[in-house]
């Protein structure tokens, strides 16, 4: 049986694999292929792990090792891309992220203790930004319909990306802050702990630690 952390990066190959054969498919029949692959894949190789998927409630258990699973699509251009997101949770602490980006290749991963990388890579936001100086990102969700499109100051820009993709944008250093309300734990989980591990702060808006358990606002940067 193979280490969990070599097993899940074969099962990103194999989504990945999945994505590219199925590509001309909906975005619900892909998000159903890659969670019934995952759930297969899982439960022969860790029967005693629990599943958790964006459509059920997370049930995070003291005993057994518990994963957060989550394939978002996003559009570029028209044509759909993907977010595969997991968090390994265990003993109710999580221990492994692994955010991996449809579009770009990117694969962000980090281990509790231990560092968060990208591609391979180390990254680290070792800095503390000015937040006169700070690029500020804020997911749409957190502006009134009102609000206009083009803010004067360029610095501070609305964003309709994946929360898992913002908060490595955070983590990688392609942005200072980003902040969001209502997300699913599924959204923030596994990148949140990618952002930890590189540096950086993540809590609700009111400054309190995120919880994998239920909705939660965000808040993420090096300010």
């Amino acid at each position: 049986m193979f280490p969990r952390q070599q097993f899940v990066s074969k099962l990103i190959n194999e989504v990945i694999s999945t994505i590219l054969k199925t590509n001309k498919a909906n975005a619900t029949t892909i998000q159903s292929k890659v969670y019934t692959f995952i759930r297969r894949s899982v439960t022969d190789n860790y029967p005693s792990d629990i599943l958790c998927f964006p459509h059920q409630e997370v049930a995070i258990n003291a005993i057994h090792s518990t994963w957060l699973i989550s394939l978002n699509p996003y559009y570029y251009d028209t044509k759909a891309s993907y977010v595969l997101s997991i968090l390994l949770v265990k003993n109710r602490l999580p221990i492994h992220g692994w955010v991996y980006d449809d579009l770009s290749s990117n694969l962000f991963h980090a281990d509790k203790g231990s560092g968060a990388y990208v591609n391979g890579k180390r990254i680290l936001r070792d800095e503390l930004m000015s937040l006169r100086e700070a690029e500020i990102r804020i997911h749409s969700s957190f502006l009134r319909k009102e609000q206009p499109q083009n803010p004067v100051y360029q610095r501070v820009r609305q964003t309709e990306l994946p929360t898992a993709l913002e908060i490595c944008a955070v983590a990688e250093g392609n942005a200072d802050i980003f902040l969001s309300i209502n997300q699913p734990p599924y959204e923030f989980a596994a990148a949140s702990l990618i952002a930890k591990e590189a540096g950086v702060q993540v809590m609700t808006l009111e400054g309190k630690e995120l919880s994998f358990g239920k909705n939660s606002s965000v808040w993420c940067g090096v300010v």
